[in-house]
């Protein structure tokens, strides 16, 4: 009996230590989208040879958060820049988030080893420093400055709205509700390419596509 109450308090100190130990999990950046823009995101960090590197671009759909950058968030500082594409952004509606670092960046998938001189082939782009936390919670999230809905779930559908608009569908306030107009151009586009419901890892790219298409023809 005294051997199976040692063990138990054994055990039991065991999780006592991990409920008050501080986690060791590796924290990484995390943006969240909570425009209903696609955004283009880049990322820039310090390096070993103290200068500081950038990366990008990662595409951001409405309302989602995603990881950006497959790095540990080591000590040092870290920088954040979105904007609009322009690809599936009317011009009138451009948007770009950051403003308190000018770093260099690619114009597509690139990496820049040296960001604070630019050279041929990139250009200035304006970062927020990331406020790191003791939590390990390391979240961006970027808002627009006149537009905001209630949760991720009507943003993704403001984000959907504003697509179906630019691709010619008259749907009337974009508001992140999904009514009887924005239903019917949803079931219109879905039917066409076999995609139901509100499926936004599939909806988004469809979208993207039907936008630029209509775009380009106009």
């Amino acid at each position: 009996m005294f051997l199976r109450f040692k063990n138990a308090v054994r055990i039991g100190l065991l999780v006592a230590l991990l409920v008050v130990l501080p986690s060791t999990a590796i924290a990484k950046l995390k943006v969240c989208n909570h425009t209903d823009l696609v955004l283009l995101v880049a990322v820039g960090y310090d390096v070993p040879s103290g200068v500081v590197a950038t990366e990008g671009w990662w595409r951001l759909y409405p309302g989602y958060c995603q990881i950006p950058i497959d790095l540990k968030m080591n000590d040092g500082r870290y920088f954040v820049h979105a904007q609009s594409d322009e690809k599936s952004t009317m011009p009138t509606d451009s948007f770009a988030w950051g403003e308190q670092h000018s770093l260099c960046v690619g114009g597509s998938d690139f990496k820049v080893e040296v960001a604070g001189e630019c050279r041929e082939g990139t250009e200035v782009a304006k970062f927020n420093a990331l406020r790191k936390n003791w939590n390990n919670t390391q979240k961006v999230d970027i808002y627009h400055p006149e537009r905001r809905y209630a949760n991720l779930f009507r943003t993704k559908v403001a984000g959907v709205q504003r697509l179906l608009s630019i691709a010619g569908y008259q749907l009337g306030v974009i508001d992140g509700v999904a009514g009887e107009k924005t239903v019917e151009a949803l079931n219109e586009v879905g039917i066409a390419n076999s995609v139901f419901g509100f499926d936004f890892d599939r909806i988004f790219p469809l979208l993207e596509r039907s936008a630029l298409s209509d775009r380009q023809s106009q």
